[in-house]
């Protein structure tokens, strides 16, 4: 025998909580007591009384909006603590794809400004991530932006004669019956897109099976929306403690340059400096007439490398480009007569390397012109 509290007798009758006590302490409605005093309802009851009030059909439709609401509250407890990228798309497409009964989810994210939808994921109902089919223009399939601009789905079968010919080319081409597109808004502003396909069957979807899925969606958008801030927040607190090493670094290679006896060693111990600081495959330091180099050991590839800088009145340049596969990055001290260094990256350049290189070329000057 099944019993109901109070809260989800009151969504099974249509009726507020209060009323529900009400009935109880009338009669209307017969109640037990727990130990701790709170009401617990026989679902019998429960469904009998909704017959006295609506009939069958009330019935039947209290139901099918309590098994909504108690989708999207499973579903919001699924995604809430979901951070990770990864999980939390899978979790979205297992969830969608057992809600609709579908064999593949495409989770996907919308550059307004480029008009373009990159996929992020797509996993068939077992789970399986497929792979991905990147960034595709949206002036190819004018169905997709008009979801995204009025943000309302829409459902393309592949027997439709009327169906979208840019979709339904797709739907053919990857042996699927029918696809359902669902905008993921976000304060009122499409910021993806969830594809859900059927690879056995076309599929006429209920406003039911429409409305819950748009509402799943809703939930899904602002989970993305964290999970890509914690994403960010993460990518900038490792930023953050690099250019704290590398600060500790400038700090330590300053020390080790007092330790110079000449110009010549003095360059050369900057060079190797800054090889270290920025994880560089080679590194040229100049002051005037004076230049040199340091290189690590790098197995594969190689290559020369070349690069120019026009001289700043100023003295705080900073080059970056790229030659013969290396990343160049070019900075000079304060100074027309300051130390310069171009340093070689396997790798493009990070926020703040220019800056660190450039302590380091201001403390070299200043030991330079110390030795004299």
């Amino acid at each position: 025998m099944a019993y109901l509290n109070v809260q989800r007798t009151a969504l099974r009758l249509g009726v507020a909580p209060h009323t529900v006590r009400r009935w109880t302490a009338a009669g209307l409605l017969p109640c037990t007591r727990t130990a701790g005093g709170h009401r617990r309802i026989r679902e019998e009851d429960v469904d009998a009384l909704a017959q006295r009030l609506g009939g069958g059909r009330h019935l039947e439709a209290r139901r099918a909006r309590e098994r909504e609401v108690e989708t999207l509250l499973e579903t919001s407890l699924a995604l809430v603590g979901r951070l990770e990228l990864h999980d939390l798309l899978r979790e979205i497409a297992g969830r969608l794809t057992l809600l609709m009964d579908c064999d593949f989810c495409a989770v996907s994210t919308y550059d307004r400004a480029a008009q373009s939808v990159t996929m992020l994921a797509d996993f068939d109902a077992r789970g399986r991530r497929l792979p991905d089919a990147g960034a595709y223009p949206l002036s190819k399939f004018p169905l997709t932006r008009r979801v995204l601009e009025e943000r309302e789905p829409a459902v393309v079968n592949v027997g439709d004669p009327a169906a979208d010919p840019h979709e339904l080319r797709e739907l053919v081409r990857e042996g699927d019956k029918s696809l359902l597109m669902v905008p993921l808004v976000y304060r009122g502003e499409s910021i993806g897109l969830i594809e859900l396909m059927d690879h056995v069957r076309e599929r006429r979807y209920s406003g039911q099976d429409l409305r819950i899925c748009t509402a799943v969606a809703g939930q899904a958008a602002v989970a993305l929306h964290n999970a890509q801030l914690f994403a960010a927040t993460r990518a900038a607190t490792r930023e953050i403690d690099r250019l704290c090493r590398q600060l500790d670094g400038v700090a330590d290679a300053l020390t080790g340059l007092t330790a110079a006896v000449d110009a010549a060693d003095l360059l050369d111990a900057t060079a190797r400096a800054a090889c270290e600081l920025v994880d560089a495959v080679s590194c040229v330091v100049s002051a005037g007439r004076l230049t040199a180099g340091h290189a690590h050991d790098v197995r594969e590839g190689s290559g020369d490398t070349q690069a120019c800088m026009d001289d700043d009145e100023r003295g705080d340049a900073a080059w970056s480009g790229s030659v013969s596969g290396a990343e160049l990055l070019t900075v000079r001290a304060a100074g027309r007569e300051g130390v310069g260094m171009t340093v070689a990256l396997s790798r493009p350049s990070r926020r703040g390397e220019a800056d660190v290189l450039r302590l380091l070329a201001t403390g070299a000057a200043a030991q330079l012109r110390r030795i004299g």
